[in-house]
């Protein structure tokens, strides 16, 4: 058996290198050459941002805005712009200078990079290269810096009434410094002349301030368009300054946290149940009927009674419960009185041609009514009986303005009369209030509703014949007329 050496047992296995594996630096080469995947940010991160870093500057600038109100004299200059520039250059130093984020950023997972330096050097500057000082600085003085001056010079303007100016002939004429000298080409012109020149200038400065106003929030506008996009760049000073928001850590999974968004979502369901709910319930009945419930049941409970007398005064009376105060006494001096008299009511005295209402109305509410329904039915200026062109002469009850007109029936013990208006007025005041009735004034019964009075037809009976004495007196009169001519012709 022949003997094999190493050295041929690896020639055997070597195979000489295929002819792709020269064509390897070149791939090399071109994959280098190739731009890099398209980096997508959120676009939601990038708005949320914008909008915490709002609310982190309106949360400190209230506790700073009470403070300079409290220091500010009256009629003085107002130190809020300064103030605001201070807090928002304070705010950029401690988060944009020291991480490059601000810090609604940092809590998106942002932070800024350097866009126009990654694009020069073509992907070598490297993914994370941070912002340069010159970008910080500038960064910084245009987000303090115009709205600064801005709120300066329209204080100013507006204090001296520079929109109110009048508006140059064209803007040529502002700048023609041959309008301010005489056409003889001696000397200057009248002073009045300078004035509305100067005066046209004050109106052009505020014409331009309310253009660049305006072109600001045009470009704002197109850069948010923009944005949306292709999601580079938030705001129009980013894009001024290529500073572009990328993620902080590439691999990073948020801990969102759901219970405040169903906490909110729930309150905002329940909100609008209650917007749907409320116009269709009557609140003020309501509170009447619970107030009537409280009040039934404390007349039957010396335990509510007593807690309800020792409640003060102002309290018991919005509660409705005023008249438990007293419960007890009553109750006592009724049961001392004994319990066999028939209740009646304050005008029992009344004849039945008097309308109590009507009388209540001239006279005065009685005292010690029983219900609040039934002391507010005399306070409605509406009736006809409150007028003082329908005010009686005296308390006589007579059949005068307080006689009822269109007789109702109320359906209460003593079926009392009453006059239409007043008791269908007065039945719906009861209603509105929650009172399932209403006490007679006359019989001091309950009253729930009440009919129109039906009278009645007395039937027909046969003519009597005249009596000796009717007789007897109509002669005599045909007799005195007969006696006295003079009678006769003025009767004639």
């Amino acid at each position: 058996m022949a003997s094999t050496t190493p050295g041929d047992d690896l020639e055997r296995f070597w195979q000489p290198p295929p002819a792709s594996l020269s064509r390897l630096p070149t791939l090399r080469t071109t994959v280098a050459s190739w731009s890099s995947p398209r980096l997508r940010i959120s676009r939601v991160a990038q708005l949320d941002a914008d909008l915490l870093d709002g609310e982190l500057e309106s949360i400190l600038h209230a506790p700073v805005s009470a403070a300079i109100d409290g220091v500010k004299s009256a009629g003085g200059r107002s130190w809020q712009p300064e103030f605001m520039a201070m807090l928002r250059l304070a705010i950029l130093k401690l988060s944009l200078w020291e991480s490059n984020a601000t810090y609604g950023a940092s809590l998106q997972n942002l932070r800024y990079r350097d866009e126009g330096k990654l694009v020069a050097t073509g992907g070598h500057a490297g993914p994370d290269a941070g912002l340069s000082t010159v970008q910080k600085t500038a960064y910084t003085a245009l987000v303090v810096l115009p709205p600064y001056l801005q709120s300066r010079l329209q204080d100013r303007m507006l204090e001296s009434s520079w929109a109110d100016e009048p508006l140059p002939l064209s803007w040529l004429s502002l700048v023609d410094l041959r309008r301010l000298r005489s056409r003889g080409g001696g000397g200057w012109r009248r002073q009045d002349e300078v004035a509305l020149w100067k005066r046209e200038w004050k109106r052009a400065a505020w014409e331009l301030l309310s253009a660049a106003e305006r072109l600001g929030a045009l470009l704002g506008l197109a850069n948010l368009l923009i944005f949306l996009y292709n999601g580079k760049y938030r705001t129009l000073i980013d894009r001024v300054l290529k500073m572009r928001l990328v993620y902080t850590r590439r691999a990073f999974t948020p801990n969102v946290s759901f219970e405040f968004l169903n906490r909110q979502l729930v309150w905002e369901a329940f909100t609008e149940f209650l917007l749907f709910l409320l116009p269709l319930i009557n609140l003020h009945r309501f509170r009447l009927r619970i107030t009537k419930a409280i009040s039934s049941r404390a007349k039957r409970s010396s335990l509510l009674r007593g807690a309800a007398s020792t409640l003060p005064a102002p309290i018991a009376n919005s509660l409705g419960l005023s008249s438990l105060r007293s419960l007890a006494g009553s109750n006592k001096s009724v049961n001392d009185a004994g319990g066999d008299v028939p209740p009646a009511g304050p005008y029992a005295f009344l004849p039945g041609h008097t309308c109590p209402i009507c009388y209540s109305t001239t006279t005065g509410p009685p005292a010690g009514l029983g219900s609040a329904s039934a002391a507010t039915a005399f306070a409605d200026p509406t009736l006809p009986s409150a007028s003082l062109l329908h005010a009686s002469s005296g308390p006589s009850g007579g059949a005068g303005d307080t006689a009822v007109k269109i007789p109702y029936v109320a359906n209460c013990r003593g079926r009392c009369r009453y006059c239409y208006y007043c008791i269908v007025g007065t039945l719906v005041r009861a209603e509105e209030d929650a009172d399932d009735s209403w006490t007679c004034l006359r019989c001091g019964d309950e009253i729930t509703a009440a009919d129109r009075e039906v009278p009645v037809a007395l039937p027909a009976e046969d003519e009597e014949p005249a009596d000796d004495d009717d007789c007897e007196e109509e002669e005599d009169d045909d007799a005195t007329l007969e006696g006295s001519p003079e009678r006769v012709n003025s009767e004639e």
